[in-house]
């Protein structure tokens, strides 16, 4: 019986090396990013907010910054990654907004009930796994609606639409429908803090079914993974493993390196040399087309079929090109004629347009014009 949760899965989809790294072999990372240090600030200052709401006691919002810049300043580490041109106290900065522009808008905080903060538990799953739920805020209002409440603090909006495919809450919204059958309907509400805008989607019981049918496809995938590859992206900036992963750990011992080991390094030289080879073999390729474009004007001027060189000779001779659309009516066409475009051998095809052994309505649309084609060869002794 395996545990799994909305950021193993997404881990797992977003760089499956990563995955390998965090639940795998499970290597604790040292570093932790900036920004989610501070959203982990962030939840638990709004936590503490309605935690003791439930007891009766309401905090000022200064109370509440104060809590979060006690806890900034108790739980900062040198290990805490900032990658961008900010700041830790832009971050912290960034925070305090949050919090305060939350704070104003939703005061005095008695429009839906809390049920529960932090609400963890396991929902079953198929082949004896599970689904970690954890959500970070659940209410209730009275009339029978149930929220699932999640506080975002990152510095993108998403789109409704975006939303509407949402596949983390949605799961949850999944557990709260088998928690409390007297649901009415479970509303899945994002807080983008940043912006200071409250979203909602909902899901049928159809689109649930096929979440957790998709989401029991990816966990059995998971599990017969053998291959971890690397997938880099602009996210591998923000990956607390990136100093060990062999994409990246190269690059990293070459910015240890003076300017002249750098120089010096055998993975530099043979990148460099490689390089250099493969922008020559563009040209190369670039001078060898317009050539024979040169040589084919040459020939038609003299009227020859072939030119001679000093120890290579090129003969220009002429064939049929065919033009025929790229078109999904086309391929359609060619389907419903007997021809499968996934394993068709299109130079046999072409062949056949060429002696016209094909239906005429494929005939129809396909072009015929001639081509010339340069071949070189060596230049055999008299």
């Amino acid at each position: 019986m395996t545990s799994y949760s909305h950021s193993k899965l997404g881990t797992y989809l977003q760089c499956k090396q990563k995955y390998k790294f965090q639940y795998v072999e499970k290597i604790k990372s040292e570093y932790e990013s900036v920004e989610a240090f501070m959203g982990k600030l962030v939840h638990a200052t709004l936590e503490k907010l309605y935690k003791d709401l439930k007891f009766q006691k309401k905090n000022s919002k200064e109370e509440l910054l104060a809590h979060f810049v006690t806890s900034w300043d108790s739980q900062w580490h040198d290990k805490i990654m900032i990658v961008k041109e900010y700041t830790a106290q832009n971050y912290q900065d960034m925070g305090k907004k949050f919090i305060a522009d939350y704070y104003d808008h939703y005061t005095p905080f008695n429009t839906i009930t809390t049920l529960g903060l932090e609400t963890a538990d396991l929902m079953p799953l198929a082949n004896g796994n599970q689904y970690h739920v954890r959500i970070d805020r659940l209410a209730c209002d009275k009339e029978g609606n149930y929220y699932v409440c999640d506080y975002k603090t990152n510095s993108a909006l998403k789109a409704q639409e975006e939303l509407d495919e949402d596949k983390q809450l949605a799961m949850y919204s999944l557990w709260v429908r088998q928690k409390y059958p007297d649901a009415k309907a479970v509303k899945l509400v994002w807080y983008f803090l940043a912006f200071d805008k409250e979203m909602i989607s909902e899901r049928n019981e159809e689109q649930l079914l096929q979440l957790k049918k998709q989401t029991e496809e990816i966990i059995a995938d998971i599990e017969v993974c053998q291959d971890f590859p690397t997938t880099m992206s602009a996210l591998c900036n923000y990956c607390a493993y990136k100093t060990i992963c062999p994409a990246w750990k190269h690059e990293i011992e070459l910015e240890e390196k003076t300017p002249e080991q750098f120089k010096d390094d055998d993975g530099v030289k043979m990148v460099d040399e490689i390089g250099v080879l493969e922008e020559q073999k563009k040209l190369a390729e670039e001078r060898i087309f317009e050539l024979k474009e040169k040589i084919i004007s040459f020939a038609q001027q003299k009227g020859i079929e072939m030119v001679w060189g000093t120890d290579k000779k090129a003969s220009v001779k002429p064939y049929d090109k065919i033009e025929y659309p790229k078109t999904q009516e086309f391929f359609e066409l060619l389907r419903a004629k007997g021809y499968d475009v996934f394993t068709i051998n299109y130079s046999k095809l072409l062949s056949k347009i060429i002696k016209r052994q094909v239906d005429v309505e494929i005939l129809d649309q396909v072009k015929t014009e001639q081509g010339w084609m340069v071949r070189v060869s060596k230049r055999r002794g008299d």
